[in-house]
């Protein structure tokens, strides 16, 4: 019995540092644990790297940027075709979620997409949520009117009590608001168009290279480009989550290999018409 006793208190014992070893053990992982995914979601260079795949959220509806060919029906524009490269040049395959403008940097803020590339520009309000990449494409802001000039737009000033059509979040927006006008939103600039020739609004704005295509590509009467109207020259690049240092030394490396031997110029010059690989300069 004293034999069985001492056995019992023995097991005893030894179950109860058991089980305080195990917790032990398991309240030391999880800091580990947290940290390690707290690193992953800040720099997600070698998750990436070890997945072989960068996924690339675009919209797919703003030409010549990211579009659809309607012949072949595959993703296309400048910004596609920039990151096809990228990825090409990194030995990664390239995916690509399109999705609405809107939604592109909450998106990337919750990780279901690896970077942004939908002509963002530069602004100190989206440098305080997210990194960019070196500037890839530089320009200046205008608008389309009607052909009519009913609308009264002939220079900045003008936007004042003006409608504006465009998206939500866009700068163009912003700086819309910021000259007095209403934003109307719309998504797209193929369902905006047609709306400023009717009068529902009274101009977009957006990119003066991308305006320019996007009057080639409607191809009807009734719009023109209001050549007095130039705006804040801008600088557009590729978005990341906020502290992905070493993802963008990456892209950043590439990306500069790329303007430096002229690609970027010649796929600039495939969908814009122009170099924007340098800046530039407006009155």
């Amino acid at each position: 019995m004293k034999k069985l006793s001492l056995f019992l208190f023995v097991f005893t014992i030894g179950l109860l540092l058991s089980a305080c070893g195990d917790n032990e053990s398991s309240s030391s992982a999880t800091p580990s644990d947290s940290t390690s995914k707290i690193a992953d979601e800040q720099n997600s260079w070698e998750r990436i790297k070890e997945s072989g795949k960068i996924v690339v959220g675009t919209e797919g509806l703003y030409f010549p940027v990211t579009y659809f060919d309607e012949n072949t029906q595959e993703l296309t524009g400048f910004d596609v075709e920039v990151a096809k490269e990228l990825g090409k040049r990194l030995g990664l395959e390239v995916g690509f979620k399109t999705m609405e403008f809107d939604g592109l940097l909450p998106a990337l803020r919750n990780g279901q997409i690896d970077v942004a590339a939908n002509d963002f520009t530069i602004t100190e309000e989206r440098l305080e949520k997210f990194d960019f990449t070196i500037p890839i494409k530089h320009s200046f802001g205008s608008a389309l009117v009607r052909e009519s000039d009913s609308s009264g737009i002939d220079t900045v000033e003008d936007l004042q009590g003006k409608k504006v059509g465009g998206s939500a979040t866009s700068n163009y927006s912003d700086f819309a608001r910021s000259q007095g006008a209403e934003v109307v939103v719309y998504t797209g600039s193929d369902t905006v168009l047609p709306e400023i020739i009717n009068g529902r609004v009274d101009a977009t704005l957006n990119d003066y290279l991308v305006l320019i295509q996007t009057l080639k590509q409607f191809n009807k009467p009734g719009l023109k480009l209001a050549e007095n109207v130039k705006f804040e020259p801008n600088v557009g690049a590729i978005v990341m989550q906020k502290d992905s240092t070493e993802l963008k030394n990456q892209l950043d490396k590439v990306l500069q290999e790329m303007i430096d031997d002229g690609s970027i110029k010649e796929i600039a010059l495939e969908f814009f018409g122009a170099d924007v690989s340098h800046p530039v300069e407006i009155d």
